[in-house]
């Protein structure tokens, strides 16, 4: 039996639009395609019978590098302090679920989706950047409280200390320290987002 719900990995510029155009005209809380760092979508497609079995687009998803400042959650979590977490052979093993996008409501589509990301994410991860992925993480905010990624098993570990809304982006791997001291602002207590983890 063909699967309802696929996933097609992001590759063309055709393919990179289609993803622009769903993240910012779709997407509840941050309406932004901007990511800085590792990168890698997938469109997510939809068929029934009311499609005829034609394959729909209903959105997409993605992964990427992972965050920097890390929140205490995350290191708690791990095990690990922040001088450890940032190395490249502990940072390059954990992705960023950066975005997860619908276009519209599908009974079930959600741990599907996340179901498959379990399992081509590594794959996907080693074939394009040479690092064994070990983790993803996700952020909920928006009123959300993440129900699609505890259905899936995802261990919600606590909540981010509240960045200031304005803040430039930046990457740890790619910032030199005197950029990230200048760009960094402390926590604000605003804006407190949701932190679920899931071991691959």
């Amino acid at each position: 039996m063909k699967k309802t719900i696929t996933l097609e990995l992001v590759e063309t510029d055709v393919q990179k639009s289609m993803v622009k155009d769903i993240i910012e005209n779709h997407h509840s809380y941050v309406a932004s395609n901007s990511s800085v760092g590792r990168r890698i979508d997938w469109l997510i497609y939809h068929r029934d019978v009311e499609s005829f079995g034609i394959p729909q687009t209903i959105g997409m998803i993605g992964i990427g590098s992972s965050v920097y400042p890390c929140p205490k959650a995350i290191l708690e979590y791990l095990g690990k302090k922040a001088a450890e977490y940032k190395e490249p052979e502990h940072f390059n093993t954990i992705a960023n679920n950066w975005r997860f996008c619908l276009t519209k409501s599908i009974k079930n589509a959600g741990t599907q989706i996340l179901k498959q990301i379990r399992e081509r994410a590594p794959i996907e991860w080693k074939n394009k950047y040479g690092d064994d992925l070990t983790h993803i993480i996700t952020f909920v905010a928006g009123g959300n409280n993440g129900a699609v990624y505890k259905a899936d098993n995802w261990k919600e570990i606590g909540k981010t200390a509240g960045l200031a809304k304005e803040r430039e982006s930046f990457s740890v791997k790619w910032s030199s320290a005197e950029h990230l001291a200048k760009t960094f602002i402390p926590p604000t207590g605003e804006n407190k987002k949701l932190i679920f983890i899931k071991k691959l």
